[in-house]
């Protein structure tokens, strides 16, 4: 989306009530949110939409059913009732999912664990619109997917969530809604300093990278949306503010449907270390992933390294031995890094997924951090975010209207 299609031609002499900072999938929702409730809203991206992490993940609309290990139960509830409200508002985007999860002798989650599992995802996805789950016999999971490798099978779950096939379009929609709605959006414009007086949020210091002029825009509070960035930005205030960010890379691999490849997408247990990967029919192609790696760099430097790769291919072919995938097959890898919350301790798959929004009273009164989040809960932080700057900044407007 081009300035020249969004914003007025004053922008250097405007107010707003809100400046959001970032174009992913948080940053458009918070702008949508607000732009509908009537709030003076600006948003600055300093490349195109969606061009980080949102466009960078499993394309999944789900719940999260890995999260009830953790005992996040609130968290799987909110992401399936979020899910649901996107089957239904956006269909044309957001899409059913059928997956397969095959469960093998020796696995870390067996049969009955697995059940217990399913059971409590229906359990808190009561009132959807997707079917319940059903368990299947080794033989029923290789009639359904024959070329599923044999050798200690004891059977499989079958359960739905859903896919935003083009995440990218998930977010430029919600940006072309908020602009629709009055908001100014600003791409290829980067943020280089939030302006302080006393403390207190007074706008924004940004550069149009396409002309390199740089400018002033004042606004009674600042949403930082940049996701794995949030630190990076929090930098450049005059008072020092810890650390928030403790981001994880994720790896995928995109390769040609193999013959005998699955129609329905697998949740499989990795052999080697027993992470939950995916495989997901993809544009007539298969998208496997993800991987889970500390990254404390910045997160434009991070690159799919080969024992990545390697794993996906390795764990791959073995629970579809036909497929004797090898590095010529992929026909592309990404990778992203998850903006979550810092936490050194334990695993990686133990941080919790759950948003966090902080509001740096201190440093910046009226700047708010957006940590964590995902593309299913988008909108419902999207609210939090909005009742919370309204409640700042003593907006009285229209209620949540998304």
């Amino acid at each position: 989306m081009s300035d020249a299609q969004s914003k007025p031609t004053n922008t250097h002499a405007t107010d707003f009530d809100l400046i959001v900072i970032g174009g992913g999938i948080n940053g458009v929702g918070v702008a949508r949110d607000a732009a509908m409730r009537g709030m003076r809203v600006c948003l600055f991206e300093q490349a195109d939409l969606c061009n980080s992490t949102s466009r960078w993940s499993s394309r999944l609309i789900h719940g999260g059913l890995r999260y009830l290990e953790q005992a996040e139960f609130s968290l799987v509830y909110e992401s399936l009732h979020e899910r649901e409200r996107l089957l239904r508002n956006a269909p044309h985007l957001v899409r059913p999912l059928e997956l397969l999860i095959p469960i093998y002798v020796g696995g870390r989650r067996g049969r009955f664990v697995v059940g217990c599992g399913m059971w409590l995802y229906d359990l808190l996805s009561v009132g959807k619109s997707l079917p319940r789950h059903r368990m299947l016999r080794a033989a029923e999971a290789l009639d359904s997917l024959p070329f599923l490798n044999p050798s200690g099978l004891v059977g499989a779950a079958v359960y739905y969530d859903a896919q935003a096939t083009f995440a990218e379009r998930l977010v430029v929609e919600n940006a072309l809604a908020a602009r629709d709605a009055g908001a100014t959006i600003h791409t290829y414009s980067r943020v280089d300093q939030v302006l302080t007086h006393d403390g207190v949020v007074r706008g924004v210091r940004f550069t149009d990278l396409r002309n390199d002029r740089q400018r002033d825009v004042s606004a009674k509070a600042v949403v930082n949306a940049t996701g794995p960035w949030v630190d990076f930005l929090l930098e450049k205030l005059p008072q020092r503010v810890r650390k928030f960010m403790g981001g994880t890379k994720g790896t995928h691999i995109v390769v040609e449907a193999f013959p005998g490849h699955p129609k329905t997408a697998c949740y499989v247990e990795a052999q080697s270390d027993g992470r939950p990967f995916f495989v997901i029919p993809w544009n007539d192609m298969l998208l496997i992933g993800t991987t889970d790696i500390r990254h404390d760099g910045n997160p434009a430097t991070a690159v799919a390294e080969a024992d990545e790769i390697r794993y996906l291919l390795d764990e791959t072919n073995r629970v579809f031995p036909s497929a004797e995938l090898a590095e010529d097959d992929i026909h592309f890898h990404y990778t992203g890094v998850r903006p979550l919350p810092l936490d050194k301790k334990g695993s990686t798959g133990a941080i919790t997924r759950r948003h966090v929004l902080r509001h740096h009273r201190r440093a910046a009164k009226g700047l708010h951090s957006a940590i964590g989040g995902k593309l299913t809960t988008y909108r419902n932080f999207a609210e939090e975010i909005t009742d919370r700057v309204a409640r700042r900044i003593g907006f009285r407007g229209e209620k949540c209207g998304t």
